[in-house]
């Protein structure tokens, strides 16, 4: 285990013990102040912090089940998640098998349930396939942030290409999001919302090129060849060719380690370009923006 993501957490909770359909031992600990802040607090009727983490990890279960079709199988024994009450805890963090998450994350059921989801992602890329150098981070976040994207398509909020779609049209050319070279980004720029959102972006990339099937074998391959171990970039990207048999330096390189919006073919950047209108924005990609907006990631914009 890389040593950061070792928790020990001492506080009041109501802790949860219990099992998925799948047999899963799972623990969650939620702050039992949560169950008394409403979420808009001029509201009284509206639910509490605690209520609407209960209802996203419950959901566990099937969360795992749904990454685990995508992915391979669970890679560890037990999993849960801690929500704390603090008000100056602006992330949350994959902790192997115990996630912490923030209570601004709980706001309602589409936030809640896509961290749920971002932060398990990372049990299979982040936890269980570490990372050689830290400079290799979107081999986390970027797989995360996507997982998020493939979880929007099946609860019908917004297919991957939509979400991706959008933040190419939405961003400007001139944007300072698209000058961070994801592939390498700096210890200041480490954890930039564009090595989430442009490392989810090159993954939708590759699946565009090598097709449905070769994309999710290149995933399932990664987090099972890697397993108790970690990687680099190279590394993915020479297990991207060997699965699909295409040569694929130029797309990594223009999307991983150039600066600049990466040109579209024409088609593609139309669509794009549509997708950004303001009346069509995904419900993936506005969680995302909420979330960045908060703090979570670090705000060019």
């Amino acid at each position: 285990m890389a040593s950061y993501l070792a928790t020990a957490t001492m506080g009041q909770f109501d802790l949860r013990r219990y099992r998925t359909p799948d047999g899963l031992r799972m623990y969650d600990a939620v702050d039992p102040d949560l169950y008394k802040e409403h979420v808009d607090p001029q509201d009284p009727t509206s639910p509490t912090y605690g209520q609407v983490a209960d209802g996203s990890l419950a959901r566990q279960g099937e969360i795992l089940d749904f990454l685990a079709r995508q992915f391979g199988p669970y890679p560890f024994s037990t999993g849960g998640g801690i929500v704390d009450d603090a008000d100056d805890l602006f992330f949350a963090l994959e902790n192997q098998t115990r996630a912490i998450y923030p209570k601004s994350f709980f706001t309602d059921p589409v936030s809640g349930d896509s961290v749920v989801v971002h932060e398990n992602a990372h049990q299979w890329y982040g936890d269980s396939v570490s990372l050689a150098e830290w400079k290799h981070i979107w081999l986390n976040e970027g797989f995360a942030t996507y997982a998020e994207w493939l979880w929007s398509e099946r609860e019908g909020l917004g297919t991957t290409q939509e979400v991706f779609d959008f933040f190419y049209g939405d961003i400007p050319a001139g944007d300072p999001f698209w000058d961070v070279v994801i592939g390498d980004p700096g210890v200041q720029l480490l954890f930039d919302n564009a090595v989430y959102v442009r490392g989810a972006m090159t993954l939708q990339v590759l699946r565009n090129e090598v097709g449905d099937r070769d994309f999710f074998r290149i995933l399932r391959a990664w987090a099972a060849r890697r397993a108790g171990g970690n990687g680099t970039t190279a590394q993915f990207v020479a297990l991207a060719e060997r699965v699909s048999g295409e040569q694929l330096d130029g797309l990594f390189h223009t999307w991983l380690f150039t600066a600049g919006k990466p040109a579209l073919d024409a088609v593609a950047a139309t669509n794009a370009t549509a997708a950004g209108a303001p009346d069509r924005t995904p419900p993936a990609a506005a969680n995302l923006l909420d979330r960045i907006s908060k703090g979570a990631l670090r705000l060019h914009r």
